[in-house]
């Protein structure tokens, strides 16, 4: 499904009223392509459409205030984690490619980071997420069923083969027990 499809989707869904499952799909979303600041836009407006102003702030932090209700959120977004870098960076979970932003949000995370390191002397690092690119390239993960197929198996032959060994031992005791 594109990435089209699945905002049509969220549409749908925002219009049909559920708005919890069009967040939960758009956080998802975002997790995904974490370079598309128009999902953290569109997840702010929803907050915002709903009166969790905080949380709007949190998702309109990397954008440009080009209105003042962005700013006000963002303000009391950032006056609910204490001013914390660190804090914002550790919910913020960006996981993009920092130079695909715009000028202003590789600023506003330069200061994020700066802050961090100021108050807590670290840098909370997230690594990209390219599950689309494993998939692609024809490498899976592991499900638990598979792990417990194939530990199955090696239990089995291990079994066995000790099996093998305790006849053959008790074989050459009799053999020898007869003479």
């Amino acid at each position: 499904m594109s990435l089209k499809e699945k905002l049509d989707k969220i549409n749908s869904e925002i219009e049909k009223g559920l708005k919890f499952k069009a967040t939960d799909r758009l956080r998802n979303l975002i997790q995904e392509n974490p370079n598309e600041l128009e999902l953290r836009n569109k997840l702010a407006e929803l907050y915002y459409e709903s009166g969790f102003l905080d949380a709007a702030g949190k998702y309109w932090i990397l954008t440009e205030p080009t209105d003042e209700r962005i700013k006000e959120c963002v303000a009391m977004y950032e006056q609910s984690v204490n001013y914390s870098g660190y804090q914002i960076l550790q919910e913020l979970v960006f996981r993009g490619d920092k130079s695909k932003l715009s000028e202003f949000a590789q600023k506003k995370l330069s200061e994020l980071e700066s802050d961090s390191k100021k108050k807590v002397d670290y840098i909370p690092k997230f690594s990209a997420k390219n599950n689309k690119k494993r998939y692609k390239k024809g490498i899976s993960k592991s499900t638990l069923k598979e792990k417990l197929i194939t530990s199955l198996i090696i239990g089995i032959l291990i079994f066995l083969a000790i099996c093998s060994i305790i006849g053959v031992i008790t074989v050459v005791k009799s053999f020898f027990g007869m003479l």
